[in-house]
């Protein structure tokens, strides 16, 4: 089944061999000795902080555009095993400001393997620069700046918030979120992972694109309503809400009061690496736990198309690789 995934990192896809890799690369013994288990592979989190501390020790191997673009390359081949003919991929601006690093060679590099990608997989990926959320509006303004610079000519689509999600209100950003979206790029932003369902209805009240996860407002049938009524599409995580602690258990996620409700949506790995996921495997999951219909997920896929911050002609490309009968797809819209 081709399908597309909207809420995937590129420092979550780091896989162990590229970890080591790197970490010898920059002298950062310590980085694989935090991050790995005795099998080789991600440790578990305990929860959200030490999620932090592991994703904040991947990306600190993360320093050259090189590095980037090697991640990407990999990535694109993982994506390629999965089925995946799109993706749109968070790269983390913020970070890299706080560390002194220039995004724009860095996003040069990206463009160039997304370039390469394409042309051995097939696989068409696009990029999300995020600030972060506990680091304030200057720093924001600078991922705005240079995101709106780097542009479509180097695939950038789309300006996203991530990071500690209870450190502000999402409303604090308005004025970036419009600015980007003045600029043509779509907008998203983390909501309802760590935080309580008012987090969520205040991304809502932002009028942003897509929230991400916005596990939390299967706490308030309320906002479930608004959510729906609002047409806002969500990036739904499962196994990472898991991982994360957001959820005691992929059972306890509301998959399906979302789907039940008739809110736009789609299921993604986040930082498949670090969690042990596969696209497909999130499926299967849906499938056997929340009794996920083959209908339902060719809906999803649908829907992701309709939500992703991609020109038209994209589009129709996308969705002919997703399904060569379009019209039948979009029967089951209605």
């Amino acid at each position: 089944m081709k399908t597309l995934e909207l809420h995937l990192h590129l420092e979550g896809s780091v896989s162990p061999k590229r970890l080591r890799t790197l970490a010898e690369r920059h002298g950062r013994p310590e980085v694989p000795r935090l991050c790995l288990g005795d099998d080789g592979r991600y440790r578990a989190t305990t929860d959200f902080s030490d999620f932090l501390e592991v994703f904040k020790a991947v990306k600190a191997v993360l320093q050259t555009p090189a590095d980037y673009h090697a991640t990407a390359l990999d990535l694109g081949a993982a994506l390629a095993a999965q089925d995946v003919v799109y993706a749109e991929v968070t790269i983390g601006y913020g970070v890299m400001h706080r560390h002194e690093t220039d995004p724009l060679p860095v996003q040069a590099a990206l463009a160039e393997a997304a370039d390469e990608v394409a042309a051995a997989h097939g696989v068409v990926m696009r990029w999300l620069p995020d600030a972060v959320r506990q680091w304030g509006a200057d720093a924001a303004w600078r991922v705005v700046e240079a995101a709106c610079k780097a542009g479509p000519e180097a695939g950038v689509v789309g300006f996203g918030l991530g990071g500690e999600e209870l450190a502000a209100p999402a409303s604090t950003y308005a004025e970036h979120f419009a600015a980007a979206r003045s600029e043509g790029l779509g907008t998203t932003l983390h909501a309802g992972e760590a935080g309580d369902p008012e987090a969520v209805r205040d991304a809502l009240s932002l009028g942003v694109m897509r929230i991400g996860h916005g596990t939390a407002a299967g706490l308030d049938p309320q906002l479930i309503s608004m959510l729906a009524l609002s047409g806002t599409f969500v990036e739904l995580c499962p196994g990472s809400n898991v991982a994360t602690g957001a959820v005691a258990s992929l059972a306890d996620h509301p998959l399906r009061t979302f789907l039940d409700a008739g809110i736009p949506c789609c299921l993604n790995t986040d930082d498949p690496e670090l969690f042990g996921l596969t696209l497909r495997n999130e499926y299967a999951a849906a499938t056997e736990i929340h009794g996920l219909t083959e209908s339902e997920a060719d809906i999803m896929r649908w829907q992701a198309l309709a939500a992703a911050f991609m020109p038209e002609p994209l589009r129709k490309e996308i969705g002919a690789r997703l399904a060569p009968d379009a019209d039948q797809m979009s029967d089951l819209l209605v």
